[in-house]
């Protein structure tokens, strides 16, 4: 792979970029494979966390929903909601976004008071 020599952001963003098309393809295991990757090279540039690491957190958990790996999708919207809140002070909506996809795995798990917690919490913002 061509950006294997180096990084830089703009790599991570076309990274980011492809996986959407993918994902907009319905080809959800390459756009996996290509979101995967901008997180990897994200978090070497940011060490402790930055917005872009949540969002590529966020869409690693839509593309697993997609799949109907729900367990995993809750996994990454929960590590995007933990970073947003870390970078996003007294409510942002990307943080609203996070709480959103959380109810909504939960809701499709069955777990409806949960769901209705972080749906509730995303209103509040």
């Amino acid at each position: 792979m061509p950006w294997a020599l180096g990084y830089h952001m703009d790599v991570a963003t076309s990274l980011n970029n492809i996986g959407a098309i993918y994902y907009a393809m319905g080809e959800h295991t390459k756009a996996l494979g290509y979101h995967m990757e901008a997180l990897e090279m994200r978090k070497k540039f940011y060490n402790d966390g930055h917005p872009h690491v949540a969002t590529s957190l966020n869409n690693i958990g839509i593309i697993y929903d997609a799949m109907g790996v729900l367990t995993k999708a809750l996994e990454y919207f929960m590590a995007a909601l933990e970073m947003g809140k870390k970078f996003y002070y007294g409510g942002h909506p990307s943080v609203a976004t996070s709480l959103n996809n959380i109810g909504a795995i939960y809701y499709a798990m069955g777990e409806h008071t949960k769901a209705l917690g972080y749906h509730m919490e995303a209103l509040e913002m």
